[in-house]
């Protein structure tokens, strides 16, 4: 339940700062990425796959923003490149159902947004999707810590 939570109030606020900033192509990488995690948490379980793959492509296209948007810096592309590649890698790892180490993907990613947050790097218009990977790494982690523990 506070997976589901949090996963949505992430998705809300992407949503909320994609209609803002009005950006055609970060835009599109955060509805598509909302809707993927929607259709995988949020509805039967026998579309968490559908939801998987749709979050993963998405994630993908994140990739490519990130190695095609000249405006940013190398910084910013690096930040929003590493983010994205390491949530991709988490998903590949655990729909292909390989075991072990798949918790490091997720931390990379934690460690990455305390980097964009403590730098102060600009990513005004990608925030959408950036909550949306940093909500994603954070629950992984939660949920694997409370397994472990549990």
């Amino acid at each position: 339940m506070l997976f589901k939570l949090l996963l949505a109030l992430a998705a809300l606020f992407a949503v909320f700062w994609a209609l803002k900033t009005k950006k055609i192509f970060s835009g599109i990488i955060t509805i598509g990425m909302v809707l993927g995690i929607s259709i995988a948490v949020f509805t039967s379980p026998t579309l968490f796959q559908t939801g998987l793959i749709i979050y993963a492509f998405f994630v993908a296209l994140a990739i490519v923003y990130g190695l095609v948007e000249k405006t940013k810096t190398g910084e910013e592309r690096f930040a929003i490149c590493l983010s994205s590649i390491s949530i991709l890698a988490y998903c590949i790892w655990v729909s292909n159902h390989w075991h072990g180490n798949a918790v490091l993907f997720p931390i990379l990613t934690l460690l990455v947004g305390f980097y964009v947050v403590f730098r102060k790097v600009n990513l005004k218009n990608e925030w959408g999707f950036m909550v949306l990977l940093f909500a994603d790494a954070l629950a992984i982690v939660i949920e694997n810590w409370m397994k472990a523990n549990g």
